[in-house]
Formats: C-alpha cells, structure tokens, sequence
C-alpha cells in the first residue's frame, strides 16, 4: 500500500476505547469461518483470527462490553455465523495484549468449494473493568463530515478520522498494511513530539488541513492508493489519559510517513499497554480496492 502524504496544519482523529485493566493472563481460543463465493484464503485467515481472538477473550472473561470487530463479510453457516456476529456486536470483557506463538490454521473446502478456515490461538489478555472511559471515533472517506463514515475505500481516496474523548489524554495513530509495515500516521510527521495532547470533550479532525490544531503542528493529509485489486490494512488508534511515546520508526521517503516493520511496532505495543493499564486500543479493519474494482 502506498500512502500519499500532503502537508498542512491540522489535526488527526481516531477510534478508540478507553479501558483500565487488571491482570494479564494467558488466553486460548479457537474458531472456524465458512466462506462464500467472494472469500479470498487470506480474507478468511484474517476472520478466522479475529474469531478466535474474540471467542479467547469472551471465555475468559465473559460477554458484555465495548470492544467490537468490525466485519463486512459474513459467515454462510448458521451456528458460526450467530457466534461471531453476536461476538462482533456485543463485544468482550477483555482486550488481547499479544498472542503467544504463530496462531495455528487448518484450511478446508465444503462441497461447493467454498473456503473453511479453522485457527487456535494462544495469547495473553487483560480483563476491561467499569472504569472503562468510552471515546467517539470513526474513520471517514472523502469527507469530513460523519455522514462520509466508512472503513471502505477506492484507490485514491481520502482518508481523515473524527476523534473525541471524554477525558483529557494522548493519542497516536498507526497503519499496517498488507506488507506487515506499520506507518505511523499520529503524530505527524513533523512533530517533535511522540504523542499527540487532546482535551476532553473536543471534537478533533485528523488529516484535514483545514480543521487542525497548530499545536499539533503540520497536518499530513492522508490519501490511500493500492495496485492490488484488494487491500486489507488495519487502522490502530492508540489512548491513554497518561502521556507515552511513540514507536521507533524511521524515515521512509518524501511521500510516505514515518514507519517500522510490524513485529517491532507489535512489540512496542504490547510492552507499553503493560506499562500502562490505562492505554487503550481500538484496531479498525481498512479495506481498499483497486482501480480496477471501481
């Protein structure tokens, strides 16, 4: 994935949930995805992965709470298809803070030929308790009003995320695509800060020039292009009321922002939300399709 970066002054917005967390534990949970017509192998390892996630997490701690999957496509059969749709929109008492070794996979066809993909996993997760402080954000395409909401994209779109929180903290914001790089997209990429500062209560706009903060200095505007016919990135959007610092990325190139592989970011980030019970995270699943899926 190519992201296009312009410059301006503004401000960035992302999604997330706030939570406190208590002790971390060791997780396992397993799950099957039927596929249909449209499922691609590596579509359904990523859906397969997520319900395992979600199933570790909702058998440890239990159901009722605010971390949801977003999931566009849909599971054919009926049990698997109630279990991770009723998962995707309750949400889990728990967040998973890393997995523990390779997830394991077992791919099968059923009679039509359509995809089954069966993965276990293995991870360490944290309970989410009632100090759970919500946030409001939402991903928006070629627009900045919420009514431009949408985790879908066409080669060439704009991307900005719309941001509020309830409590004054920090935020940063970073984008792994499909390489398995991880492009810090907050802060920005002239600022010398690793961290950006919100207020409670405020609306923010990330990635439009027109609607930024001069304290957060020069806005990278964000444009998504793609030369594959799909692309499925996923968008992290990192809180705490507590002030951190960013990962350790390096200079990539004049269009593109700042970046470090996935395994480095991965182990940031699972060793600062261990420093930090009060940090959360909210990973939102970005699709982009190619020019020629106009």
């Amino acid at each position: 994935m190519k992201i296009i970066r312009f410059l301006a002054i503004v401000l960035l917005c992302l999604c997330c949930i706030y939570a406190t967390a208590q002790d971390t534990r060791t997780v396992v949970g397993e799950f099957t995805y039927y596929g249909d017509d449209n499922t691609t192998p590596k579509m359904a390892r990523s859906k397969a992965l997520e319900g395992a996630r979600l199933q570790a997490l909702a058998k440890a701690f239990g159901t009722t709470v605010t971390q949801s999957v977003i999931s566009d496509e849909t599971v054919r059969s009926g049990e698997e298809d109630s279990y991770f749709r009723s998962l995707s929109e309750t949400s889990v008492k728990g967040e998973s803070i890393n997995d523990v070794g390779e997830p394991e996979y077992k791919v099968s066809y059923d009679d039509e030929g359509h995809i089954v993909m069966y993965c276990k996993i293995k991870g360490l997760a944290r309970e989410l308790t009632n100090k759970a402080a919500d946030f409001d954000a939402v991903l928006l395409r070629n627009g900045a009003e919420l009514r431009n909401a949408d985790t879908r994209f066409n080669s060439g779109d704009d991307m900005r995320l719309y941001f509020k929180a309830p409590q004054d903290g920090y935020v940063a914001v970073y984008l792994v695509d499909d390489s398995r790089m991880a492009y810090t997209l907050l802060p920005y990429t002239g600022s010398a800060d690793g961290y950006v500062k919100v207020s409670h209560g405020r609306e923010y706009m990330f990635f439009d020039a027109h609607r930024g903060d001069p304290v957060h200095g020069e806005v990278d505007e964000m444009r998504l292009e793609t030369n594959k016919v799909t692309e499925h990135d996923r968008l992290y959007v990192i809180f705490s009321p507590n002030p951190f610092v960013k990962a350790n990325d390096s200079y990539t190139g004049e269009q593109l922002p700042r970046s470090l592989p996935f395994n480095d970011f991965h182990k940031w980030l699972t060793r600062t939300r261990k420093n930090d019970p009060e940090l959360g995270c909210h990973e939102i699943e970005v699709v982009i399709n190619g020019k020629s899926n106009e």
